[in-house]
């Protein structure tokens, strides 16, 4: 059956513990979040090419390139938070499992605190 409208209800089961929310305010926060995580990027994607590619879905805030500590290089992660929630839904259910310089990526929704 076709959907005509988007879900935006997070489908996630994924809680941060280390975030200082209980469970419930994590996954209240996600309904009004417009943040996503990003991941199985390749250690050689750029910032640039991030933004291009989710650019497409509506207009990205901020890219969030997750760091290696130590060499303080990209190690396969980030968070794109975008101006309107709608956006990111839109991003969420078109780009999660979808193919990225040469990998499947996983976008899936962030509390963005």
């Amino acid at each position: 059956m076709a959907h005509l409208y988007v879900d935006l209800t997070p489908s996630t089961k994924y809680y941060d513990k280390k975030s200082g929310l209980t469970r419930d305010e994590w996954f209240n926060s996600l309904q009004t979040s417009s943040t996503l995580y990003v991941g199985n990027l390749s250690f050689y994607t750029t910032e640039e090419q991030i933004l291009e590619l989710f650019s497409k879905c509506g207009k990205v805030k901020k890219v969030t390139m997750g760091l290696n500590r130590f060499k303080k290089s990209p190690c396969g992660f980030c968070f794109v938070e975008y101006e309107c929630r709608e956006d990111a839904a839109w991003a969420q259910n078109l780009l999660n499992t979808s193919s990225f310089d040469d990998r499947v990526i996983r976008v899936d929704w962030d509390s963005g605190v």
